[in-house]
């Protein structure tokens, strides 16, 4: 896994972020937002991209138009995931190009994941800590995005998503390429009984990462290099896995955090990802 650290863009008054290494494939578009540059107020201040933590509908509406903008894309071909922390991967297999009137996009209900070869599509997933993780193939070329908090992570969602490529596009294991973006990291992501015995039954046991606390029974889980460890499983070298080196909670000046908002309301991140 290597630690390639992001390129910071500011564009239209927006921070975000990209990845360099994947610059160089001119197909693709991709890019992870800040919490910087929108018109959210309060807790939710101030680009908040998700309709679904109870900021103003409008705010949320015309942050999503400035984020995809950048890329001259619109909600008309924003395809996202309903998020329940399962391990439903949804291949999107046409073009997504309608009038959006409800400023949302198309969300995909029950789904953590999505894959594509279709251009045009742009995939969306939204984070407050959880990890969003981007796949290329970049020789058939085929995306696939995946929102990954710790239950996902333990139930297999990343293995569902190397499946589908496989099974959808023909994807070869060795042309894969990841990368994991900002998400909390184990400083601050101490897990408590649920976690434990959730992991202590997960066909990826093995591979999970704790790093032990001061209070007994509260250990710390790193997410990112658990979800490492099961890709590198997976077969996908180790070389071909990027990683971002920030934590979302110790970095609230840029990033939303469910934990570090401590139960207060909190705005979200989105990755996007789409074949040009």
């Amino acid at each position: 896994m290597i630690n390639s650290v992001l390129k910071t863009v500011c564009k239209n008054g927006i921070t975000y972020f990209i990845f360099p290494r994947w610059e160089k494939y001119t197909f693709i578009g991709h890019g992870f937002s800040s919490r910087l540059g929108g018109v959210s107020e309060g807790s939710f201040a101030s680009l908040n991209l998700s309709h679904r933590v109870g900021d103003f509908p409008g705010a949320v509406n015309e942050n999503l138009k400035r984020f995809l903008g950048i890329w001259e894309q619109t909600t008309g071909s924003l395809v996202c995931g309903e998020q329940v922390h399962g391990t439903s991967v949804f291949s999107v297999e046409e073009n997504v190009t309608c009038n959006d009137s409800s400023g949302k996009g198309r969300v995909i209900p029950a789904v953590d994941a999505l894959v594509t070869a279709v251009p045009g599509v742009v995939l969306g997933a939204l984070s407050a800590d959880c990890l969003i993780s981007f796949f290329l193939d970049p020789l058939t070329p085929a995306i696939g995005l995946a929102h990954a908090g710790w239950r996902g992570t333990c139930s297999g969602i990343l293995a569902g998503v190397v499946d589908s490529m496989r099974h959808y596009f023909g994807s070869k294991i060795d042309q894969l390429e990841v990368y994991l973006s900002p998400c909390i990291r184990e400083c601050c992501y101490e897990v408590g009984e649920e976690v434990l015995n959730f992991c202590a039954v997960s066909p990826w046991r093995k591979d999970i990462v704790f790093i032990p606390g001061i209070t007994p029974g509260r250990p710390f889980l790193d997410l990112q290099k658990t979800n490492f460890n099961i890709l590198q499983g997976l077969g996908i070298r180790a070389e071909k896995i990027y990683r971002s080196g920030y934590c979302t909670c110790c970095n609230q000046h840029l990033f939303y955090s469910y934990r570090g908002a401590k139960g207060s309301p909190t705005g979200r991140q989105m990755g996007i990802f789409f074949l040009r």
